[in-house]
C-alpha cells in the first residue's frame, strides 16, 4: 500500500509539473500527500498491533497445547495403571469364585448328611422316649441282668451309659464318646441300642475324616446287626465314606445295594439323591464333615 501511495504521488507531481505557476495546486497536492502518509502510518501501526496480538495468542495456544499434552500423558498413564489394577482384581475374583464353588459342593454334601442325621434323630428320640418309659422302673435290676459276665459292679444302667455317650457325641467330645460307646457294646451287646452304639462308633471316625476306619465300623453295624435301627444309616454313610475317598464306583454300588435292601426309607431317598449328583457333577475331594447333633 505504501508503494501505491508513492506512485500516486509521483503521478500527481508529474501532472502538475507543467504548471509551475500554480502554487496553490502544488500546496494542495502536498497536503494530500501528507494526509496519505499519515493514513499509511496509521495502517502500519494497526497492523503492528494486530501482529503483536496474534503472536500473543499463538504463544498462549502453544502453552495450552503443551498443558493438554501433559494432561493426556497423565491420563494415559492413569488408564494403564487402572487396567493393571482391574486385571489383578479380576484374577483375584476368579480365584474366589472357584473357591466358593468348591465350598458350595462341600456344603451340598454336608446338607445331605445333615438330612440323614435329622431324620434319624427324630426316630431316635421317639425310641428313647419309649425306652425310658419301659426301662426306667427297673434300671438297677436290668443293668445286672443285661450286663455281660465280669462287668464292673458300679457299671451304669444301659440307658444311662448310652445317653451319656450320645450327649458327649453331640457335644463333639469324640474321644470320651468313643470310649463310652465301646463300653456299652462290651457290656450291653444284646440290647436294642447296641446297633446304634456300633453305628455311632463308625460315625465318630467319619466326623474326624478317618473314612477307612469308619467303613470298618459301619461294616460291623451292617453285619452284626442286620435288623438293627441303624443298619440302613450305616450302609448309607459307608457309601458316602467311599465317595469321600474318591472311590465313587464302590460308593455308588453300596448306595444301590442300600436302595434294594431298604426301599421306601429316608436313607434310600438320600442314596438316590447322591447317585443323581454323582451322574451330573465330579466327585468332591475328601472333606471333613461338620459336627452335627444326632
Amino acid at each position: 500500500m505504501k508503494r501505491s501511495l508513492v506512485l500516486f504521488s509521483l503521478l500527481v507531481a508529474g501532472t502538475v509539473l507543467p504548471a509551475f505557476g500554480v502554487d496553490k495546486e502544488v500546496i494542495q497536492i502536498q497536503q494530500n500527500v501528507a494526509l496519505l502518509q499519515g493514513m499509511l502510518r496509521e495502517l502500519q501501526r494497526g497492523f503492528d498491533e494486530k501482529t503483536a496480538v496474534m503472536i500473543t495468542l499463538i504463544e498462549k495456544s502453544t502453552e495450552q497445547q503443551n498443558q493438554v499434552g501433559g494432561r493426556m500423558n497423565q491420563i494415559v498413564s492413569d488408564m494403564t495403571e487402572l487396567q493393571r489394577s482391574v486385571a489383578a482384581s479380576v484374577g483375584t475374583a476368579n480365584q474366589k469364585v472357584e473357591s466358593l464353588s468348591g465350598q458350595m459342593q462341600g456344603l451340598q454334601a454336608s446338607l445331605e448328611e445333615m438330612r440323614v442325621r435329622l431324620d434319624r434323630l427324630s426316630q431316635q428320640l421317639n425310641r428313647l422316649e419309649s425306652a425310658s418309659q419301659t426301662l426306667g422302673a427297673a434300671a438297677g435290676s436290668s443293668a445286672t441282668a443285661l450286663a455281660e459276665p465280669g462287668a464292673p459292679s458300679n457299671l451304669p444302667a444301659p440307658d444311662v451309659l448310652y445317653n451319656t455317650a450320645l450327649r458327649d457325641y453331640t457335644s463333639g467330645n469324640y474321644p470320651l464318646a468313643l470310649q463310652e460307646f465301646t463300653d456299652y457294646l462290651r457290656y450291653y451287646s444284646n440290647t436294642a441300642l447296641a446297633s446304634n452304639a456300633q453305628f455311632f462308633i463308625g460315625d465318630i471316625y467319619y466326623q474326624q475324616g478317618l473314612f477307612e476306619k469308619a467303613i470298618q465300623e459301619y461294616d460291623k453295624a451292617i453285619e452284626q446287626y442286620p435288623t438293627g435301627n441303624k443298619t440302613a444309616a450305616a450302609q448309607l454313610k459307608k457309601g458316602f465314606a467311599l465317595i469321600n475317598m474318591n472311590l465313587a464306583a464302590q460308593g455308588a454300588q453300596e448306595l444301590q445295594s442300600l436302595m434294594q435292601r431298604f426301599p421306601n426309607t429316608p436313607e434310600a431317598a438320600l442314596a438316590q439323591d447322591k447317585l443323581t449328583t454323582l451322574e451330573t457333577e465330579p466327585v468332591v475331594p475328601p472333606q471333613r464333615s461338620p459336627r452335627t447333633a444326632r
